[in-house]
């Protein structure tokens, strides 16, 4: 990936309610919205959850449990490849959040050069070293309810992988505006020039683009937005995703655009469009 512009990262999680065609018409609609990569999540249901949570009442579609709510939007095998073929058709990348061992080896086959370890993990220590052991190409790391020792503990870990695009993350949906801390971007992007690994960044769990525009200018290189197809209430993140049929991501991806073009880089140099107001006269029109 080029680290000179913002890659945008279509988060689907599990926004495609398991149906693998929902699932491939976010992906065409994503790519022309202009969003540069898509991420799914993988979880093993049956070992990622402790004793009992799956009996738990949840009503949705699958039925009346919490077990058959997350095996019913689970991604198989099989619906992983067609996601595979879906984004090599239409010209765009994916990769994806994993959540134990079991989905790192499913995923093995598809040979993904780029993962996710999202913060509801943070804690899962045995499960980073693994993957260091096993992975050594770039990680994304959301730093959702850690505090700032964690950021070092991340180096630790994966100091002989390609990169750590290490993300700025509020564990809240939506995420209250005085909650964002979209400084400790900025934080990160003077990590970055003591240590080159890192690449700055902000997974965005508050509303609208106004957050992801202020983690530009911050220094973001990556911004990861939660996508949807219309509003289901049953499932997780409706508030904070982005509906991709009806425009909503098109815009954010101009917003983002719009911020990326208006920072610039930081060197101060004269613009072609300057001009000094006391030695340049305008034309008055009609003289």
């Amino acid at each position: 990936m080029n680290n000179d512009k913002v890659v945008i990262v279509a988060e689907i999680t599990t926004n495609h309610l398991g149906d693998v065609e929902r699932l491939k018409r976010m992906v065409r609609l994503a790519k022309e919205a202009g969003a540069d990569l898509i991420k799914i999540q993988k979880r093993n249901v049956e070992t990622f959850y402790p004793a009992g949570k799956l009996d738990e009442p949840y009503e949705s579609p699958f039925g009346s449990t919490w077990g058959h709510f997350r095996h019913g939007i689970e991604l198989s095998l099989s619906d992983i490849e067609e996601l595979d073929k879906e984004c090599k058709k239409v010209g765009i990348d994916w990769f994806a959040s994993v959540l134990d061992m079991p989905s790192f080896d499913h995923l093995g086959p598809f040979k993904r050069n780029l993962l996710k370890l999202p913060s509801t993990i943070s804690e899962h220590t045995d499960l980073h070293a693994k993957v260091a052991e096993r992975h050594r190409g770039p990680v994304v790391i959301s730093t959702g309810y850690t505090s700032p020792d964690y950021e070092q503990y991340i180096q630790d870990v994966f100091k002989e992988n390609e990169k750590i695009y290490l993300l700025q993350c509020t564990s809240a949906y939506p995420v209250p505006p005085e909650d964002c801390s979209v400084s400790v971007v900025r934080h990160y992007h003077h990590l970055s020039k003591k240590n080159p690994q890192i690449v700055p960044g902000y997974s965005s769990h508050d509303n609208g683009s106004l957050g992801c525009m202020l983690a530009v200018a911050a220094g973001a290189k990556m911004i990861e937005k939660h996508v949807k197809i219309g509003d289901t209430p049953w499932m997780h993140f409706q508030d904070v995703a982005l509906d991709l049929e009806n425009g909503e991501f098109a815009q954010f991806v101009k917003d983002i655009r719009m911020a990326e073009r208006m920072c610039g880089d930081e060197t101060k140099t004269i613009k072609a469009s300057e001009w000094h107001k006391y030695t340049h006269i305008p034309k008055i029109p009609g003289q």
